[in-house]
């Protein structure tokens, strides 16, 4: 099997290797047609959901392509449908960030909460002041987390080690862990009205695109904080510029955003932590996506759908 490995950056290329496959390793490409090329002649295309979309043209682009693998657990970069009506698996890799987004997802909470950034900035210019800085506390409060698979549910447990209140919201609820974790389903209207922190780990789909906009975001304390390690289309990024410019949103924290890469939004002056798209990054994470997507290559091999999120179109 003839594999390209692409938006290699900081993957160990001792480990990509597998018997039966060799692989093509290529740094992220700038557009669809580079893509295109590099990956023509391959069987699978193995890469990642921060850069170029593999929309319905790139797969018709890929005769020979038999397997998309995506080493991310979201898979909204990809037309897996269109995929699926073509014979090709998509598989993804769920569960390798469960503890190192909800890990850093509280760490936005607690920069925003306490204005820790904002502190940090006027010391670089030794300024001790503290006016305008004051924070709030997490005990006590009210979290409610959007979504809950295994990086929620791992969010869930966190807040409850910071003395929280936990409400949830999710499609697919999963009564068991409601009964063993410490926390309740609640209406998304019921959940935006009482949380004073709210924590989205929620797939991008036509229903959560804007879930936080100036309607929901109308509904929610003024003290309010909104954390987004999920997908940044989930968030109204200027609705939610204007609520923190009103003083209607105590704060937001955005490791994602939506246009990311392509536009920057005016945060200044806002008690706003926007990062690079990182809650993921960290060594043993990396380890485990290699890992994962290795698995999944030579699932594919032996006709296992393990991590397949398209089986039921193909």
């Amino acid at each position: 099997m003839k594999v390209a490995f692409i938006d290699y950056i900081f993957e160990n290329k001792d480990l990509i290797k597998l018997s039966g496959c060799r692989f093509n390793i290529s740094n992220p490409f700038k557009n669809q047609d580079e893509l295109i090329a590099y990956v023509k002649g391959c069987d699978i295309l193995c890469g990642r959901d921060q850069f170029v979309k593999w929309d319905a043209h790139v797969i018709d682009s890929l005769p020979d392509l038999k397997c998309i693998i995506t080493r991310s657990t979201g898979y909204d970069h990809i037309d897996w449908k269109h995929a699926g009506s073509k014979g090709i698996p998509v598989y993804n890799v769920p569960g390798y960030g469960r503890n190192t987004v909800a890990e850093f997802a509280m760490g936005l909470a607690i920069q925003v909460s306490r204005r820790i950034h904002e502190a940090a900035h006027r010391y670089q210019n030794l300024d001790y002041s503290i006016d305008g800085l004051m924070g709030l506390d997490l005990k006590g409060k009210t979290a409610g987390i959007l979504g809950t698979g295994a990086i929620g549910q791992e969010m869930i447990r966190i807040c409850n080690g910071f003395s929280m209140n936990v409400l949830a919201y999710d499609k697919l609820k999963n009564a068991q862990a409601a009964a063993t974790q410490n926390f309740r389903y609640v209406s998304l209207r019921e959940l935006f009205r009482k949380s004073d922190l709210i924590s989205i780990h929620l797939p991008l789909t036509e229903e959560t695109h804007h879930l936080i906009n100036k309607d929901t975001l109308s509904l929610l304390k003024p003290t309010a904080i909104i954390i987004n390690t999920g997908r940044g289309e989930i968030v109204d990024t200027e609705a939610v510029i204007e609520a923190l410019r009103e003083n209607r949103l105590f704060g937001v924290g955005l490791d994602t955003i939506e246009n990311e890469r392509k536009k920057k939004y005016d945060f200044t002056g806002l008690n706003a932590v926007v990062t690079t798209h990182m809650a993921w990054y960290t060594e043993e994470a990396i380890a485990r996506i290699t890992q994962i997507s290795l698995r999944n290559i030579k699932s594919f091999m032996n006709g296992d759908y393990t991590n397949c999120i398209n089986q039921a179109y193909l």
